[in-house]
């Protein structure tokens, strides 16, 4: 058989599995093609230079891909009409790896979070004046021209704003182990990643909010005992407060974490004597994790819990402490709400390799539902 022969048939092969992927009811999230990075490249990376982007709008514009999933998109809506075939369209289009997707699931969760942090907004305000109240004054420190921010720092801050994992910033180590298929997003399974992380310190504060924020930055950014000043760090742990099982009924204070730069985290600086401030050792441990963009409100650290360990329970994972719920974020409240990388986290046991884990058929479960899942159901939640 001739080289062009076999050519010729392994392009049939890929068109036909491009064709059973498109139509196979969306279980599997199709791959991003080249032209679908290159208008993410084009439009959306923060990095890119004009030349770049031009260049890959050219070269995207030119794919003959775009024509066929366009219209394999289209198709889709014609035959099963808006209502079913959205879900298609979308994921032919914008599937997941995708920036544009991304945004999209961002500006979707918006419309529920947005109302809920404005509702939220004056207690917080409330909160946060009553314990700066109770803080005590302290005259305000020389500035040192040295240690503020350089251009080139202020220049990349401002791009963080716009990235959904900001960089330059150290992070705890981690492997993921495994995933577990969560809930249906537009026909397609939310991942929930087991993360095995390595030992980590942190120090922590039983603070919330602007007022924990505060605390904790001033003993990273030198306010310590050896006056040594720390590069930042993420994501940010948060743990809400809980009911006292001592019987008093009252709620314990929720508390914030900032992670030790790992170059310290053996010898980290001790905090000031009259500063609320802690340092704890995170042991290695295993974690379920549950990746959602947006704001973080009350309500929407419930919704993803519940979802959280409902997958767990039906994958037969044991958490350890169901109440330990951790909110981990990783941007800046600079950045646009929209593009911001949040996680609800529980430690598992670690004898969860021998779980028995049933799969159920996820299109199945989608084609059944008696409830709104997608904008086209129940609105755009932007």
């Amino acid at each position: 058989m001739s080289s062009r022969s076999v050519i010729s048939l392994s392009r049939n092969f890929l068109l036909i599995c491009s064709l059973l992927l498109h139509s196979s009811h969306c279980l599997i999230a199709p791959t991003a093609s080249s032209w679908q990075r290159r208008l993410d490249k084009a439009f959306l990376d923060i990095d890119a230079t004009p030349e770049s982007r031009l260049r890959n709008f050219q070269r995207a514009v030119q794919d003959p891909s775009l024509r066929t999933d366009v219209t394999s998109a289209i198709d889709a809506i014609r035959t099963k009409g808006f209502g079913k075939g959205h879900p298609e369209l979308i994921n032919i289009l914008w599937p997941e790896g995708t920036m544009a997707r991304s945004d999209l699931e961002g500006l979707t969760a918006l419309r529920t979070q947005l109302p809920e942090a404005l509702k939220e907004l004056p207690e917080l305000v409330k909160t946060s004046r009553e314990k700066e109240s109770k803080m005590k004054s302290s005259p305000p420190a020389s500035v040192d021209f040295n240690s503020l921010p350089k251009p080139d720092e202020i220049k990349e801050e401002f791009k963080n704003a716009l990235r959904s994992t900001p960089k330059g910033l150290e992070s705890p180590k981690y492997s993921v182990v495994r995933t577990i298929d969560g809930e249906l997003n537009l026909g397609i399974p939310e991942k929930i990643e087991i993360r095995k992380y390595e030992a980590f310190t942190v120090a922590t504060t039983p603070s919330m909010g602007g007022t924990g924020f505060n605390t904790l930055a001033s003993y990273l950014f030198g306010g310590n005992e050896e006056k040594k000043a720390m590069a930042m760090t993420m994501p940010v742990f948060v743990t809400g407060g809980t009911q006292e099982d001592n019987g008093n009924d009252k709620d314990s204070p929720g508390t914030m974490k900032f992670v030790i730069p790992s170059a310290m985290s053996n010898a980290p600086p001790a905090p000031l004597s009259d500063e609320a401030v802690n340092i704890e050792r995170v042991p290695e441990r295993l974690v379920a994790v549950k990746a959602f963009p947006g704001l973080v409100t009350e309500d929407e650290v419930l919704r993803q819990t519940t979802a959280l360990l409902s997958v767990l329970v039906g994958a037969n994972v044991n958490v350890l402490d169901g109440d330990g719920v951790s909110v981990l974020q990783y941007n800046s409240p600079f950045t646009i709400p929209w593009r911001r990388r949040n996680e609800i986290a529980v430690v598992i046991e670690e004898n969860w390799e021998d779980a028995v884990v049933v799969e159920i058929g996820a299109f199945d479960t989608w084609s059944s539902r008696t409830v709104a899942t997608s904008w086209y159901d129940a609105g755009l939640r932007l």
